[in-house]
């Protein structure tokens, strides 16, 4: 038994004539632009509770799986693309049964002004100490799901999402200043020719980041995402092994400490102690005597210490708390030297705040490299 003519009329209304996935109108042809319903009524749980059937293995009765609360407004590709046996086990019950709710008290609510759920995936890869790096699309396409999102794949060279492959770069092992150069060029065209003239033409208005690579790249590569787009980042879970956020916030807080004062119109060191620590002792010798501020987990650094959307976002507060106190406090400073150990998301995080380079000290870079740290890039 197929869902029925009222029922089906239902689904279309709570839906805004709308895929509840992609958000494409669905009473109007592209090509003619002719009125005709595209839409089609793709179900949750399978109709037949079998395994050959979508999601069907399920204990929702077969009797009720026709009904209007287990069918949503999908456009044929969607339809196709979710009922894929496949991609049923990333693309749920417990998924679609949230996007289908979502989407339909946002229509209730708005009257059909549709707030849409697609980011724009972007993945930055660069090897780590002659350690090379992978970053699947599937990883990252799980992640945003997960995070109630639909990706948005803007055509890369692998045709899955924009990439910024650092890894062929020559000089990586020994961090050398060509090295910097020539990555900090590759991800300017990216960020610009790219991402930034989607976003200017409106094409792009979410960015989900998922990066792997040297510090130093990583807070350049923060730095230079334009803010009049939204963003969310990502940060790979080690003892998961995956990019997906847990659902539980472990509440971690960050404690922001001077450790060393100096003179208050020298430069000012801010060490990071989040997933490893930087004794005094290992900073370079120029700045042996002058301030130093310390940004370190409530519990101490842990490998896994930025576990959740929320703790990424107090440890953005801190690094905000840092630069007010400075500018009551350190007034002449001309220079902040970045020093110690961030995990990928945070790093990203610390350059989206370094806007303004005329109006702030400039930052400093450092790369940990067997002879201790050198100075990488001036942000």
């Amino acid at each position: 038994m197929a869902i029925g003519d009222v029922d089906l009329r239902i689904v279309w209304v709570r839906a805004g004539g709308h895929c509840v996935l992609c958000k494409k109108y669905l009473l109007q042809g592209e090509i003619t632009d002719l009125v005709y319903p595209l839409g089609e009524g793709a179900h949750v749980v399978g109709r037949k509770n079998s395994e050959r059937s979508p999601r069907g293995v399920d204990p929702l009765p077969e009797s009720e799986r026709d009904t209007p609360e287990n069918v949503l407004l999908a456009c044929e590709k969607c339809h196709g693309e979710i009922d894929i046996l496949l991609n049923t086990e990333v693309v749920d019950k417990a998924f679609l049964l949230k996007l289908k709710t979502e989407h339909e008290q946002e229509i209730r609510r708005l009257t059909g002004m549709i707030t849409s759920a697609k980011t724009a995936v972007v993945r930055m890869v660069g090897d780590i100490r002659g350690n090379r790096t992978s970053l699947a699309s599937a990883e990252a396409v799980l992640a945003v799901i997960r995070h109630s999102r639909i990706p948005n794949f803007m055509g890369a060279y692998d045709h899955t999402s924009e990439e910024i492959d650092l890894r062929d770069i020559v000089g990586e092992a020994d961090a050398t200043p060509a090295y910097y150069e020539h990555s900090t060029r590759k991800i300017d065209d990216v960020i610009e020719r790219r991402i930034g003239e989607a976003i200017k033409r409106d094409e792009v208005n979410h960015l989900s980041v998922f990066a792997l690579a040297r510090v130093p790249l990583l807070i350049y590569l923060g730095s230079r995402i334009d803010d009049a787009v939204a963003v969310e980042l990502y940060q790979r879970h080690r003892a998961a092994d995956n990019w997906v956020w847990p659902e539980t916030d472990p509440g971690t807080t960050f404690d922001l400490t001077c450790v060393r004062d100096g003179n208050p119109t020298d430069d000012v060191v801010l060490i990071t102690n989040l997933s490893g620590t930087t004794p005094l002792s290992d900073l370079p010798a120029g700045l042996k005597n002058v301030t130093v501020f310390t940004v370190t987990p409530s519990a101490g650094p842990a490998e896994d210490v930025i576990s959740h959307p929320a703790v990424l976002e107090r440890f953005t507060d801190t690094i905000r708390a840092f630069f007010t106190a400075l500018e009551a406090t350190h007034k002449g400073c001309k220079q902040v030297h970045l020093v110690g150990a961030l995990p990928a998301s945070s790093a990203v995080a610390v350059g989206r705040l370094l806007k303004g380079r005329g109006i702030r000290p400039e930052i400093l870079t450092y790369d940990r490299t067997d002879a201790g740290y050198i100075k990488a890039l001036v942000i």
